[in-house]
């Protein structure tokens, strides 16, 4: 009887163990596929550049701006449009073209 019941209590924790090395297994892939992609830093200072070019620079050191403006959500607009587009490669391009010069 007492075999029985060490067998069990051995079985359960065994099962127990499991269950909590799948549960840390799947949590870390859920972290490592929500993590965000790394970016270069010709990438960063491309979209920089971009966004300095839609003049949202401007609204950074404006005490109290309202981020709810007309003004703002314009450049904004651009500043998308800028990036989703082809002035973002050629941007990107002409940062490392740069980069690769100074070297």
């Amino acid at each position: 009887m007492k075999t029985a019941s060490t067998l069990r209590s051995a079985l359960l924790s065994l099962a127990l163990v499991a269950g909590l090395a799948q549960a840390g297994a799947a949590q870390a892939a859920d972290q490592a596929a929500s993590r965000p992609q790394e970016l270069t830093r010709a990438e960063v200072v491309a979209d920089f550049n971009l966004w300095h070019r839609a003049g949202l620079d401007q609204f950074m050191n404006t005490p109290g701006f309202d981020f709810n403006s007309a003004e703002y959500h314009q450049a904004l607009a651009v500043y998308q449009s800028l990036r989703s587009g082809p002035a973002y490669a050629e941007e990107l391009a002409k940062v490392r073209a740069a980069a690769g010069s100074a070297r």
